[in-house]
């Protein structure tokens, strides 16, 4: 019966020495080669800009404040604080300015629909003033003309006698005397009727006018006293119109700069809040209910959907780093890869970033560069994580293949074309 071998001569076998030396150098290679591979960051964490709320007015903090940790997956409104004082001055204010111009306003259109009427009474005045003008300077027309014609004929009958007279006289059958009588009534008789004839075409002159709205009677003006009051009444109605129109803009202008005020008022009376999605709630300075006044600090929100890697790297790699290269993040205790890519790539004497973000940055180490290498955004594992931020994490940049690398592969791949057989030779 046969006994199985001893540990120790295994271990003295031959081929066991070379099955370990080969297993030692496979693990050297392996723990070896993501150095040579990749470029390996010494220092990496993950990190996010932080939005930071704070009290636009002060009041009373709300009870329904979320809970540090708490992750915002869809945006929600909370009303964030209750002020305990409005000032309410200026609303006050125009609201009375509005009522004193919507007044006026009115009072303007009542004046206008008073002066309308009282225009279309003195109209009706002018119209019955002006036909009976009219009717009365026709009738003097007609009287006046009547009088010229009786005087005409009068004037017949006396050139008539004093003819007679002339002729009785020349006879000796009637004195001088009496024929120089009868010639002077002849003379009046003419003068009246010229008197006459001047009247009808004064009387005419007085129609035309009256016609083209203009008196030419004495003791009266151009026009009549109801066109007087009428053009009055136009410059009045002129200014009602201008006062009308601008308290009526002045109103509507009130109305917008009210509506604006309430709207001011309204935000000073409560302050809505709109929280944005993929955030996690970072801090809660203030406690729910307290007091707060403008500025202060109330809640920080950190953007899950935004993280980034800050990596630091030999200067001696500037120029190796380029912005939209990929980069393989894990997380430090996870044996999954991501996929991110370079965001931005800042130089050792560079300023120190003056955003706000939720982990601390350490001061930057002479002679190295800070890189940063956005993650692909997706959720996070429960609401506790914090959406990993400030976790450390490793980074892998792939390196570039070497010159000489190149070259032995096309030589070697030059070579196995010659060994290959031609197509010709194939179908033989």
């Amino acid at each position: 019966m046969s006994t199985p071998p001893n540990i120790h001569s295994i271990i003295r076998a031959r081929g066991a020495r070379i099955v370990l030396a080969l297993v030692l150098i496979g693990l050297s290679i392996w723990a070896i080669s993501p150095y040579v591979t990749y470029r390996i960051s010494s220092s990496a964490f993950i990190n996010a800009e932080m939005m930071r709320v704070t009290a636009p007015i002060p009041g009373y903090l709300s009870n329904d404040l979320p809970r540090k940790g708490s992750f915002i997956e869809y945006p929600s409104k909370l009303t964030l604080i209750q002020s305990y004082s409005v000032d309410r001055r200026r609303l006050l204010d125009l609201e009375g300015q509005r009522a004193i111009a919507k007044e006026r306003a009115d009072l303007a259109e009542k004046q206008l629909a008073e002066v309308a009427m009282e225009d279309r009474e003195l109209e009706t005045r002018m119209t019955t003033y002006r036909e009976g003008m009219l009717k009365r300077l026709g009738n003097e027309i007609k009287a006046a003309q009547a009088e010229a014609s009786g005087c005409l004929q009068e004037y017949q009958h006396r050139r008539d006698i004093g003819a007679r007279m002339k002729t009785l006289s020349k006879s000796g059958t009637t004195s001088q005397i009496r024929t120089e009588e009868a010639l002077a009534k002849q003379a009046a008789t003419a003068t009246q009727c010229q008197m006459a004839a001047a009247r009808v075409e004064r009387l005419r002159t007085e129609l035309t006018s009256l016609k083209n709205g203009v008196l030419l009677r004495d003791a009266a003006n151009d026009v009549p006293y109801s066109q007087q009051q009428r053009e009055r009444l136009f410059l009045r109605r002129q200014e009602l119109e201008t006062t009308a129109v601008r308290e009526g803009t002045r109103v509507a202008q009130l109305a917008g700069e009210i509506a604006e005020e309430k709207r001011h008022v309204e935000n000073q009376e409560q302050y809505n809040l709109t929280l944005p999605r993929d955030h996690v709630v970072w801090s809660v300075p203030a406690s729910p209910g307290s007091v707060v006044t403008q500025g202060q600090k109330v809640l920080d929100l950190a953007d899950c959907g935004r993280r980034f890697v800050a990596v630091e790297l030999p200067e001696r790699e500037f120029e190796n780093i380029k912005p939209g290269e990929p980069a393989s993040v894990r997380l430090i205790g996870s044996d999954q890869w991501r996929l991110g890519y370079v965001h931005q790539v800042r130089g050792s004497a560079a300023r120190a970033d003056d955003r706000l973000l939720a982990a601390q940055v350490p001061k930057p180490t002479p002679g190295y560069i800070t890189v940063e290498v956005s993650l692909p955004q997706e959720a996070p594992a429960s609401n506790s994580s914090y959406c990993n931020i400030g976790r450390l994490a490793d980074v892998r940049f792939q390196r570039a293949t070497p010159a000489f690398v190149e070259r032995l592969g096309s030589l070697f791949q030059s070579f196995l074309d010659a060994l290959r057989p031609s197509p010709k030779l194939a179908r033989q």
